[in-house]
């Protein structure tokens, strides 16, 4: 102590009024000593801990202190009511406001400390955790994928509308597995708040029925997913799909059943792939409601259903085999392989009410009709030993005996010829081609035309009428070329008369003035 320190003998020597000083300022020395002796220790609380906190949520801290106080923030999205990460105040009972802001929100939890700070220590009496934002994943418009906004798939123009679906997601994601109707190329992990183009494709054997599913977006490197549903909208109902067969029209086969082909579409282009029967190909429609039909050319006629010239096979769940052709050892022949929607059968037959001869054949009951060509699947046509079963017309010139005609229009080029042909009406329309014969004499001959014609009804039958026209007005007839008639059967029925100097077009129609041939005769 300073008392200590001073010369007893120096003391005494100072005046009492120095003595008086002295002493004080020793008196004030002590008690400053005394103080520090006695500081009072900070209290702090227990650490409280707050979870699963909420931007934009309000929290009190509360506590006792006792000394003055400052209390921070370790992070900015937590603030004081100062609108900072610190703030001071005296001792006693505290109660501090607290903002949890959305300032860099993201997927992840958040940690915040908050520490109290008295004298010369401090320590962390709160802890609050902020909730990650949900799991999202998005389109480029910014609308969650969720049961109202699904990815779809689609059916469309005959096809499935395979999707590319564009997709912005909150985290860091990655796609595993998908539904067994889907293909995706798996695995993917695509980083967060990055557009990404998910291309999904349907898988074979789901294209008729309505599918749902999910996509299961995992967050990276952890068990947290998002499940984004995906749907495909099915076969709509009424609608038919074939596989496996390409287009259906310029279907041949070989003479002897065993080989098929397609005629190449693109002109110039011989190089055709032939190949051996079966032929497998796939029929498709909601709930399998098809209906097939099969029909063939005999005799000139065409069958529906049975005892055809092939087989076609159909397991009634889509699943068709063409086989067993017979060899051919006549004329071409045709058929046909149709397949409807149930829905649309059931409408043609009037529930079944009409047999598929009144719904499936033309007026004459030798070709398909125009109302139901649009399901066919399945055209071809069968090689024959003979290049047509029709008949040929023979001609004599000048009574020099009968030559057969050649079918076909010729070498016409007079484009109102070949407009007023193409306005004729046949019998057989469908085949009205094979109907028209076409022969040359010399000008100012005597002509005998025997036409062997059938009725509309496929039966042999003598002539019913001939009306002759010119090439100057192939419109209308031409009265003034006598024509006379002769015979009353098939075999023996025929016209004759006087040729000018002019191209003629000889039209003959049975007894109900049906068209049953066309001979072209050139004059030369």
């Amino acid at each position: 102590m300073l008392i200590y320190l001073l010369d007893m003998n120096v003391i005494k020597n100072i005046s009492i009024l120095k003595r008086f000083c002295l002493l004080a300022a020793l008196m004030c020395t002590m008690a400053a000593c005394s103080d520090e002796e006695e500081a009072v220790a900070p209290s702090f609380p227990e650490q409280e801990i707050v979870e699963a906190v909420t931007p934009g949520t309000a929290h009190t801290l509360s506590f006792t202190a006792n000394l003055d106080w400052k209390v921070t923030s370790s992070a900015l999205w937590c603030k004081f009511s100062n609108g900072l990460t610190s703030i001071s105040g005296e001792a006693g009972e505290v109660s501090l406001p607290l903002t949890i802001s959305d300032e860099a929100w993201s997927v992840n939890e958040l940690t915040v400390d908050i520490t109290l700070i008295m004298g010369n220590e401090e320590k962390v009496i709160a802890r609050y955790i902020r909730t990650g934002k949900d799991l999202a994943v998005m389109d480029v418009d910014g609308n969650a994928y969720n049961a109202e906004n699904k990815l779809t798939l689609s059916y469309v123009n005959n096809d499935v509308i395979n999707g590319t679906f564009s997709v912005v997601t909150n985290f860091a994601w990655e796609l595993k597995d998908a539904p067994e109707w889907l293909a995706i190329d798996l695995p993917l992990k695509v980083k967060a708040n990055q557009k990404f183009d998910l291309s999904v494709q349907l898988n074979n054997g789901y294209l008729t029925e309505v599918q749902e599913g999910v996509l299961r977006f995992y967050e990276q490197n952890s068990d947290r997913y998002y499940d984004v549903p995906v749907c495909y909208s099915g076969m709509p109902e009424g609608v038919i799909r074939v596989d496996g067969l390409g287009s259906a029209w310029n279907w041949t086969v070989s003479l002897d059943g065993s080989q098929y082909w397609q005629a190449a579409l693109t002109e110039g282009d011989e190089d055709v792939e032939k190949k051996f029967f079966p032929l497998s190909f796939n029929v498709l429609a909601q709930n399998n409601e098809y209906v097939i039909r099969c029909l063939g050319e005999e005799n000139g006629w065409m069958n529906i259903g049975e005892n055809l010239f092939y087989q076609c096979k159909d397991d009634q769940h889509g699943n068709l085999t063409l086989s067993d052709f017979q060899e051919n050892g006549g004329a071409k022949r045709k058929g046909y392989i149709l397949a409807f929607p149930k829905k649309d059968y059931d409408e043609i037959s009037h529930q079944g009410t009409w047999p598929d001869c009144n719904t499936l054949l033309d007026a004459s009951g030798k070709d398909v009709s125009e109302d139901v060509i649009k399901y066919v699947i399945m055209s071809f046509e069968q090689e024959g030993t003979q290049t047509s079963s029709v008949a040929p017309v023979k001609v004599n010139v000048n009574g020099e005996g009968d030559v057969e005609a050649t079918q076909g229009l010729g070498n016409i080029m007079n484009p109102d010829v070949l407009d007023a042909i193409s306005q004729l009406y046949f019998a057989d329309e469908a085949n009205k081609n094979n109907y028209i014969f076409n022969y040359s004499v010399p000008a100012g001959s005597f002509v005998t035309i025997t036409p062997y014609i059938k009725n509309y009804l496929g039966e042999n039958a003598a002539i019913g009428s001939c009306d002759v026209r010119t090439f100057s007005n192939p419109y209308e007839s031409n009265t003034s070329i006598e024509v006379n008639k002769e015979g009353e059967t098939y075999e023996d029925s025929n016209v004759y008369f006087m040729c000018g100097d002019e191209p003629l077009i000889v039209i003959f129609k049975d007894e109900n003035m049906m068209i049953c041939k066309v001979l072209i005769l050139n004059v030369e």
